[in-house]
């Protein structure tokens, strides 16, 4: 059912695309041929990226980016096609790019998992992608989808040299809140570095406590609340850097959870399903405390109400005389000043 949903929106989005602007329907399949052209040049590298994403969990979100990446232009086909035409020299600038991109990772050797060689090669295929939209559809349509067309980047794995920096940021300061939150809950814990000492149990903050997965959804999920809820650039670029101590909170806060209940109620806490799969609470945590900055920040979420009026504008009173008599009420109307037709709302 939801494959059949998915289908109904791209043929709808393709329909889209097809009624802006003259020709469009061979915009749309010379669009489709290059980029089964450019996916059938880069089979190599895509096929290493799928099957990273299906083994590393840290990388399993760039399975997703092409559908996000399309129900954006979907939201956002409206605005997007609205004027479009050909950008031979931006698309084909953007293209070669992307193909330098992709020449450049030839230099680096290859390796297993996400190295260099494979960043840079996704990145160069999302650049020609890119290349080809704006070349098809030029730079209005490419200004009006600048986001999207951004957010197809997020394809690219980051290496490991560059993950471990915000792994490792995460990793401390989620200790830093745990040990935090035993201070102030008077638990008696001897801390050395990562370790965490109390009185029947001693555990550390490993590189797997850092919850990588549900930081990256939470920067997903702010990249897109940020685009959508928020309308000044200033505080769409505060929302991203925030992830950081949501994240280093909630990650605290269930590791403080967990060691408390295993040294004083049962120790079969430390190995259950709450320090296991218990994280899909604490992401819900950390999604609340999202919402709560972009409502400090003046954005808008999909539950407020805000700015609609409360109740509907009452009718004019039956029993107050007309302005216009009722017999020639069309004729008043058609010769009556600007501004004396108003409707009969308050």
């Amino acid at each position: 059912m939801q494959t059949g949903h998915q289908t109904e929106s791209v043929v709808e989005l393709a329909v889209e695309m097809m009624r802006t602007g003259e020709g469009g329907v061979l915009r749309v399949l010379f669009l489709a041929a290059l980029l089964c052209l450019t996916a059938a040049a880069f089979m190599t590298p895509l096929r290493r990226l799928v099957a990273l994403g299906l083994a590393s969990e840290e990388y399993s979100y760039t399975l997703l980016i092409p559908i996000m990446v399309l129900t954006l232009f979907f939201v956002e086909r409206k605005k997007i096609f609205q004027q479009i035409g050909y950008a031979v020299r931006g698309g084909a600038l953007i293209l070669l790019t992307g193909l330098a991109a992709a020449e450049v990772a030839a230099f680096f050797p290859p390796s297993p998992g996400a190295g260099w060689r494979l960043a840079l090669e996704i990145l160069g295929l999302a650049t020609v992608w890119i290349g080809c939209f704006v070349f098809c559809f030029g730079t209005r349509a490419s200004r009006a989808a600048v986001f999207p067309l951004l957010f197809s980047l997020l394809l690219v794995p980051l290496p490991y040299a560059v993950m471990a920096k915000p792994i490792d940021l995460i990793r401390h300061g989620s200790a830093d809140v745990t040990g935090f939150l035993f201070a102030l809950a008077g638990v008696p814990v001897v801390r050395r570095a990562m370790t965490f000492s109390l009185t029947k149990l001693t555990f550390q903050v490993a590189t797997e406590c850092s919850g990588i997965h549900s930081s990256v959804a939470l920067f997903i999920a702010a990249l897109l609340a940020g685009y959508f809820c928020l309308k000044a650039t200033w505080k769409k670029a505060l929302l991203v850097p925030l992830v950081f101590p949501i994240v280093s909170f909630t990650n605290g806060l269930r590791m403080f959870v967990i060691a408390v209940l295993s040294n004083y109620v049962n120790m079969s806490f430390f190995y259950g399903e709450l320090h296991h799969k218990g994280g899909s609470f604490f992401f819900a945590l950390a999604l609340v405390l999202l919402a709560l900055v972009i409502k400090l920040l003046g954005g808008f979420l999909p539950f407020d109400t805000g700015g609609l009026p409360t109740q509907l504008p009452k009718k004019r009173s039956e029993n107050k005389p007309s302005r216009f008599p009722k017999d020639s009420f069309a004729p008043a109307l058609s010769s009556a000043p600007k501004a004396q037709r108003r409707s009969g709302w308050e």
